[in-house]
C-alpha cells in the first residue's frame, strides 16, 4: 500500500467571513491512496477550525492512521470497523478520519466498478438537486454586490451573526438584491437568544426558510424555543459525530451533516439513519474544500434533503478537474465515473500550485 498526502491551500474568491472571523485562504489535505496496480482512491482531510483542527496536525494523524493501516490492511474493506477503530485512535481528528474513510470507499467502488453512490446503494443524485450559494459575512456593500451577481442561483445563504443593526440592513439589502432567490441564514452561532427571538420573526416575513445554529454551541435547552417561528432551525456546530445528536432530540427541525465533522461517510450514514429516526430534515454541508470533499458528499445527495457543497464556487485554485467553478451555478460537484470520479495531481505538482503558506 502506498499513501500520499499533501497539503494544499485553497485561495477564497472573495474574504469569506462568518461570526467567528474572516480569512482569504484556508489548507487542506489531500490523499491519493494506491493498493498494488489497482486505480487509487483519493480522500481529503479539511480541518475544522473550530474544533482546534490544523492542517499540519490532521495529516500527521492521517498519516499515523495510514501507518496502522498498512499493518492491517483488512481495515480498508471493513468500512463499521474501520471507521469505530480510527474513531478510538484519532478522536480529535475528524478530518483525518474523514479522509481516510472517503478514500477507503473510493478504492471499494472503483474495484467494484461502480460510481460510489451506487456501492452505497444511494438513489442517484437527481437532476434537481442543487447546491446553496454562500454570501459570506463582510461590508454591507459587498454582501449586497455578491448577492446580485449571484442573484440567478436558485438559493442564498448568508452569513450573518456580526450585531443586530448589521444583520438587519444586509438580510434587508440581499432580499432586494435576489428578489427571487429562496434565502437561508447561518449564524455560526453568532446570536443572543434575546436577539435571536427578536429577529426570526422578521427573517420569516422576508422569506427565509431556514436558520443554521442561532445560538452558540451546547444551548440546547433554548434552542427549541426557537422553533415553530417560521423558518426551520437547524443545527450546525452543534452536530459533530453520531453521539452529539442525543442532545438535539427534540429541539431542532434538522441538522447540518459534514463530511469532515462526521468523521467520513460511513459515520455519516450512520448520521443519517438515526436523523430519519427522529423525523428531522438533513441538510449536507462542506467545508472550505476541493472537489475531492465534495464530490463524496455529493454521493450521498439522494439521502438527504438540502445541499450546501458550493466550496468550488468560493475557491479560485482547486487543484482537483475540473478545478474551482469560473462562473456562478447550482448544479452539484459531482463527476460522473467510477468511485468519486476525481483524480489529484501528485504532491509536487500540488506545492507549486498552492500559493499560500502553511
Amino acid at each position: 500500500m502506498e499513501s500520499e498526502a499533501a497539503i494544499h491551500t485553497l485561495t477564497l474568491r472573495h474574504p469569506f467571513g462568518l461570526s467567528r472571523g474572516s480569512v482569504d485562504a484556508l489548507p487542506t489535505v489531500l490523499l491519493r491512496l494506491t493498493i498494488g496496480d489497482q486505480a487509487p482512491g483519493y480522500g481529503e482531510a479539511a480541518p475544522v477550525r473550530y474544533l482546534g483542527q490544523t492542517a499540519p496536525a490532521e495529516r500527521l494523524a492521517l498519516l499515523s492512521l495510514l501507518a496502522e493501516v498498512t499493518r492491517d490492511p483488512t481495515l480498508l474493506d471493513d468500512h463499521p470497523r474501520r471507521a469505530a477503530w480510527a474513531d478510538q485512535r484519532a478522536p480529535e481528528h475528524s478530518a483525518a478520519r474523514a479522509a481516510l474513510d472517503i478514500a477507503a470507499w473510493d478504492l471499494a467502488a472503483r474495484r467494484a466498478a461502480l460510481p460510489l453512490y451506487e456501492h452505497l446503494g444511494a438513489p442517484a443524485p437527481g437532476a434537481a438537486a442543487v447546491t446553496s450559494y454562500t454570501i459570506a459575512l463582510d461590508e454591507l456593500d459587498a454582501m449586497e454586490q455578491r448577492a446580485r451577481e449571484a442573484s440567478h442561483l436558485p438559493i442564498l445563504k448568508i452569513k450573518l451573526g456580526r450585531d443586530p443593526a448589521h444583520d438587519r440592513a444586509a438580510i434587508r439589502r440581499i432580499a432586494a438584491a435576489a428578489p427571487r432567490a429562496r434565502l437561508r441564514v447561518d449564524a455560526n452561532g453568532g446570536w443572543s437568544f434575546g436577539h435571536a427571538e427578536e429577529f426570526i420573526p422578521e427573517l420569516a416575513e422576508l422569506g427565509v426558510d431556514l436558520i443554521e445554529q442561532p445560538l452558540p454551541r451546547g444551548a440546547h435547552d433554548q434552542l427549541h424555543l426557537l422553533r415553530g417561528r417560521g423558518p426551520l432551525i437547524f443545527a450546525d456546530e452543534d452536530v459533530q459525530g453520531l453521539s452529539s445528536l442525543l442532545a438535539l432530540r427534540g429541539r431542532v427541525d434538522g441538522i447540518n451533516i459534514k463530511l469532515m465533522k462526521a468523521g467520513g461517510i460511513t459515520p455519516a450514514l450512520d448520521m443519517i439513519a438515526f436523523a430519519r429516526a427522529e423525523g428531522w430534515k438533513i441538510l449536507l454541508g462542506c467545508m472550505i474544500e476541493t472537489r475531492i470533499g465534495l464530490s463524496a458528499a455529493a454521493q450521498l445527495a439522494g439521502l438527504v434533503d438540502a445541499l450546501d457543497l458550493d466550496a468550488h464556487l468560493l475557491t479560485v485554485d482547486d487543484p482537483v478537474p475540473p478545478g474551482s467553478a469560473a462562473a456562478l451555478s447550482p448544479e452539484l460537484p459531482l463527476s460522473r465515473g467510477l468511485g468519486l470520479a476525481a483524480e489529484l495531481p501528485r504532491a509536487r505538482e500540488l506545492h507549486r500550485r498552492s500559493v499560500r503558506p502553511v
